[in-house]
């Protein structure tokens, strides 16, 4: 009978070392048996980005023209994309964080992505859902779109939070306009509400609702005013089924798309297949193409979304390569450690059954 002790230190050195491979293996796996390797689709997520930069420049130009400036303090390159920390037809409150971190042309790149990801391409047509709120996500998307060349039937509300597209001779309804004089962008809204409570212009002030009523006539829009927010999201759905659809995109928070589901604020950032059926009466246009099998890009936590895919969320800071690159593992290498690991363990197991043979 061999030292009882003896037996046990062999056995614990034995597992040790199979403790140690496994940790090599880690290690291996997260750095040299993984490769970085640029997307396929990296072309046309640069293209777009250069786009939305382009349309981005084009706003702070027609607002510098017109004597337009942001009362926020910023130091990013694309500040003309900011509006004011309150106007008269300011519905909620807003981050300038948030402002600032969506003027970033490389979201039109992650939108690429996206719709690369959903197999949506220039035989689609999609529908937009925006708010005044992100004015630069949403020059972001139309960027990806036109990049694509996909089609696009979009409806939008005028009011707008902190920072977004609230200032007077400024609303999401001027911006369509202006970049639609250089020909090249396409879109515009089919179907314009005002936003805020009930999607009706609920809680702003008589000024407020006089200065979207002066933003649609400007602009030559009619200004649709719904009874209720049931009678929005009616009116929504009926375009987007009569438009056949593939996939929504929405932009922001604006109540139609969210509608009263509480399930619609759990709603993650991103592209999504498919979401939880929610039964409410009055949940929103994008629970009810979900249920039709439409899939969706909802994009409104921005510093999340930002962090997530290697955005910038600080002026001059340069951020890592995920965006554009995709990771490939090396299954091979990653086996070899597995098996290594496995034959280590086994040599112990067997160690000491032996010894408890003996």
């Amino acid at each position: 009978m061999k030292n009882p002790v003896s037996i046990l230190k062999k056995r614990n050195a034995c597992l040790v070392a199979a403790f140690l491979v496994a940790l090599i293996g880690l290690a291996l796996t997260e750095t040299l048996l993984k490769e970085s390797v640029e997307r396929s689709d990296a072309g046309s997520m640069r293209l777009a980005a250069r786009q939305a930069a382009e349309w981005f420049e084009a706003v702070g130009a027609a607002k510098e023209k017109r004597g337009i400036v942001s009362d926020a303090r910023t130091g990013i390159r694309h500040g003309g994309m900011l509006g004011n920390d309150w106007s008269s037809f300011t519905t909620t409150l807003g981050s300038l964080e948030a402002k600032e971190i969506a003027a970033n042309p490389d979201f039109a790149a992650l939108v690429v992505r996206w719709l690369d990801e959903a197999g949506i391409d220039s035989t689609d047509r999609v529908g937009v859902t925006l708010s005044g709120s992100f004015p630069s996500l949403a020059i972001s998307a139309f960027a990806a779109l036109h990049t694509l060349g996909i089609e696009a039937v979009v409806v939008s509300s005028v009011g707008a939070s902190c920072y977004g597209a609230n200032q007077p001779g400024a609303t999401w309804l001027d911006i369509e306009s202006w970049l639609a004089e250089d020909g090249i962008f396409d879109f515009r809204s089919a179907l314009v509400t005002m936003g805020a409570e009930g999607d009706a212009g609920g809680g702003l002030s008589e000024e407020g609702i006089e200065e979207i009523r002066s933003a649609a006539k400007r602009n030559g829009v009619e200004l649709y005013v719904p009874r209720s927010l049931e009678e929005s999201i009616a009116a929504k759905m009926d375009l987007f089924e009569k438009s056949e659809i593939s996939l929504l995109i929405n932009i922001g928070g604006n109540q139609a798309s969210l509608g009263a589901c509480p399930h619609s604020t759990a709603i993650r950032n991103g592209y999504h297949r498919s979401i939880g059926v929610c039964r409410h009466g009055n949940r929103g246009i994008i629970q009810r193409l979900a249920e039709k099998g439409i899939p969706c890009i909802h994009i409104l936590g921005i510093r999340d979304l930002a962090q997530k895919n290697c955005i910038s969320v600080d002026p001059g800071v340069r951020p890592g390569d995920c965006l554009y690159n995709k990771t490939n593992v090396n299954k091979i290498a990653v086996w070899i450690v597995l098996l290594t690991i496995a034959f280590f363990v086994k040599i112990c197991y067997n160690h000491r059954l032996v010894h408890n043979i003996e």
